[in-house]
């Protein structure tokens, strides 16, 4: 058994069903739980707002701050430091001796080098680092077909697993934490201290999801309750997205398999899969569709390299988009509530997506950004893979 384990988290903020933390807890006789807020996040994007805005900002740390006090009533600490990961996270291991770094593997690019960057710094302190793969409900291993032989669509996809589907088993929360004496645990920072001006959360923020764990299991249950288990259709066929269990699915405060096992467990007695089922199962063809195809998610072009689709790079008129003030009024409507909660139903994104791509054919990857900074849900393979589909340059 290891002496001494640096936990990172990063888009895994629970206890409860969390691979990786139960494979440290277990690996190790002392845990030293880290989160890192990295500033380049809440930076200005080349079309002048965030990239993660200030109502999301404060969600992550809410959800941090539960996650701190859950880590605490476990006997432990959750350490909190401001700057990039990459270098915080290599000098805490040096700094407390720690044999290695445990924590989850991610697949967007920026993500991806930022772990890149990461190993090299420990390497220089002979540190290993140990990454999990927990952002989808099914492991590359047992998936029935390769990777890099993605099906080219969701219906072929979810073909291929109907019949072998093998969703990963839970992983037990975490008795106890114990932390070395001497560590310093940090404060967690407020808006200023990640360069956010504070009046920059709309006035009106009454229907806004508050970050953390409780909350997602919660919801979770309330669902289960209202609709699975008296087998009652929900009045949307986006329940995940809806019900906003995405909003705390983004985060980690809840796990895909942990709310599939739930709604199974529940409609074991029903004869039609819940839609719930669905969304998942959508979201794992887009989480494994950014893994195949990486940074042409990304692009203009998309992931079918459509070269020849030419997009407007007008900044007139997507500035009347993001403002709410196009000549389509539903769509301001929409753009309006998205600015002022961070959340839109999964219909409604549909509605604002088409405008912009199909009525004002501006660069969908304009979009894509906004959505990117507001929505409180976002996950770059399900907001980019929607976004690539409705603009017509992805895997449908």
């Amino acid at each position: 058994m290891a002496r001494r384990i640096i936990y990172w988290f990063r888009n895994d903020l629970r206890l409860k069903d969390n691979q990786a933390l139960s494979a440290a807890v277990g690996s190790a006789s002392e845990i030293i739980p880290v989160y890192v807020f990295d500033p380049r996040q809440f930076e200005k994007t080349k079309l002048g707002f965030r990239r993660t805005s200030a109502l999301r900002a404060r969600f992550l740390i809410e959800s941090v701050a539960e996650l701190r006090e859950n880590i605490r009533q476990k006997g432990g600490d959750l350490l909190i430091r401001v700057g990039k990961p990459e270098e915080i996270v290599a000098k805490l291991a040096e700094d407390y001796n720690a044999d290695y770094v445990y924590t989850s593997k991610e697949i967007a690019p920026q993500e991806t080098r930022i772990e890149s960057s990461l190993s090299k710094n420990l390497k220089i302190a002979n540190v290993d680092i140990k990454l999990f793969w927990m952002d989808t409900m099914i492991s590359a291993f047992d998936l029935p077909f390769r990777v890099s032989k993605l099906p080219s669509g969701f219906p072929e996809f979810e073909r291929l697993l109907s019949n072998d589907l093998k969703i990963k088993d839970q992983f037990p929360t975490p008795e106890a934490i114990t932390l070395p004496a001497d560590f310093e645990a940090g404060a967690i920072p407020g808006l200023p201290e990640l360069g956010i001006d504070p009046n920059e959360i709309p006035a009106e923020t009454s229907d806004v999801s508050r970050g953390g764990e409780t909350h997602a299991l919660a919801v979770l249950k309330e669902y289960v309750e209202q609709y699975v288990k008296k087998d009652i259709a929900y009045p949307s066929t986006e329940p995940l997205t809806d019900t906003r269990l995405s909003d705390w699915l983004s985060l980690g405060c809840i796990s895909a398999s942990y709310i599939y096992r739930s709604v199974k467990t529940a409609q074991s007695h029903a004869v039609t899969e819940d839609a719930i089922i669905i969304n998942l199962l959508k979201r794992e063809f887009l989480h494994w569709t950014l893994l195949r195809f990486g940074p042409r998610m990304f692009k203009p072009s998309g992931v079918k390299h459509h070269f020849n689709r030419r997009w407007k790079n007008d900044n007139a008129a997507f500035e009347k988009w993001i403002n709410g003030q196009t000549d389509n009024q539903s769509v301001n409507d929409i753009v309006q509530k998205l600015t002022a909660t961070g959340f839109i139903t999964a219909a409604e994104r549909e509605t604002a997506t088409k405008y912009l791509v199909d009525d004002l054919d501006i660069n969908w990857t304009w979009g894509a950004m906004y959505f990117e900074s507001l929505l409180l849900d976002y996950e770059a393979s399900v907001n980019w893979g929607r976004w690539n589909n409705l603009a017509g340059v992805g895997e449908d």
